[in-house]
């Protein structure tokens, strides 16, 4: 019972570590990276176009937790995704790494 119980802390320990590692956010095909300008909920300015936030709209920030539209940054790189209506559906802050491999 001790060999079972050791060999799964070693197997769940594993996986804590080796699990960032591999970790990579998965975006809706083809799209492409925006600047950000301002936030002023319902209203969001992206490339300089207001969008309005949909009901239910989720925001992703760069550890691809969700966050409400009050901490959430101001600006920076994203990507989105709009619904049926062209309000903002899923607003996705981009790492630097993410907005260049993204660009290409």
């Amino acid at each position: 019972m001790r060999l079972i119980r050791y060999c799964l802390s070693l197997l769940l320990l594993a996986s804590a570590l080796a699990g960032p590692a591999y970790a990579q956010r998965s975006f809706p095909p083809g799209v492409k990276p925006a600047e950000l300008r301002d936030i002023t909920y319902p209203n969001v300015r992206i490339d300089d176009k207001i969008y309005r936030f949909a009901p239910g709209a989720r925001i992703y920030n760069t550890n691809n937790l969700m966050v409400v539209v009050n901490s959430a940054p101001k600006t920076g790189k994203v990507i989105f995704q709009l619904d049926t209506q062209g309000n903002v559906l899923k607003l996705w802050i981009l790492t630097p790494e993410e907005a260049a491999r993204l660009s290409q």
